[in-house]
């Protein structure tokens, strides 16, 4: 990611770290989000997927304002549809974030995507 992303709408997933791979073969995609609500402790799932097919997914509760927690998915998929994301809700608030930079690193959300087949 190159900045933040607004998880402004309890109802619906924002695309945060994406990568683009061919649509052909068998692939392994691996990453992380790093999240947070900056008004309440949320509940915040996470799902790996390639726009179509769930490959994995997750969940966390923070424990206040403020508190960052970072959600860890990987998975197979075979012949995906489109490029291979994690996308995040927040279930509880309009006031999450997909994080980018939290650490000074500028790799706090990431996703890699390799062929194997």
């Amino acid at each position: 990611l190159s900045g933040d992303v607004a998880l402004n709408n309890a109802s619906n997933y924002f695309t945060g770290p994406t990568v683009a791979q061919g649509s052909t073969g068998t692939w392994f995609a691996s990453g992380s989000v790093t999240v947070t609500d900056t008004a309440v402790a949320a509940v915040i799932h996470a799902k790996l997927w390639d726009g179509t097919t769930v490959v994995a997914s997750g969940s966390v509760t923070t424990g206040g304002a403020n508190f960052e927690a970072t959600i860890s998915l990987s998975g197979f998929l075979a012949t995906p549809a489109g490029n291979l994301r994690i996308s995040v809700k927040d279930t509880t608030a309009t006031t999450g974030k997909i994080l980018f930079n939290a650490t000074g690193n500028s790799k706090d959300s990431t996703i890699s995507g390799v062929r194997i087949q």
